[in-house]
């Protein structure tokens, strides 16, 4: 079944509002970046202090910074997403 014209028009409502740009979700987002960033390189900073080969060459690391950063993107981002079930309007 096809959603009525009301729940399309809160879910578009719904998804505009999620997609807005507001201090309070810049700054979560900076700062779960900027933890997220400082973790990941103190991982590669540790595995590398340990010895392991891969992590040795400084282009490796930052393959692996980036793919472990690409699949936390939507983690890092959900500020950003609609929730899924969007409050009903009365």
């Amino acid at each position: 079944m096809s959603k009525s014209r009301k729940q399309r028009k809160l879910a578009a409502r719904s998804a505009a509002e999620a997609r807005r740009l507001t201090p309070g979700k810049v700054l979560r987002l900076l700062l779960k970046t900027l933890a997220f960033a400082l973790l990941v390189s103190l991982l590669v900073t540790l595995l590398a202090s340990l010895g392991i080969p891969v992590f040795e060459n400084f282009w490796m690391q930052l393959a692996v910074m980036l793919i472990v950063y690409l699949l936390a993107y939507p983690y890092l981002m959900s500020e950003f997403r609609p929730r899924r079930n969007p409050p009903t309007e009365r």
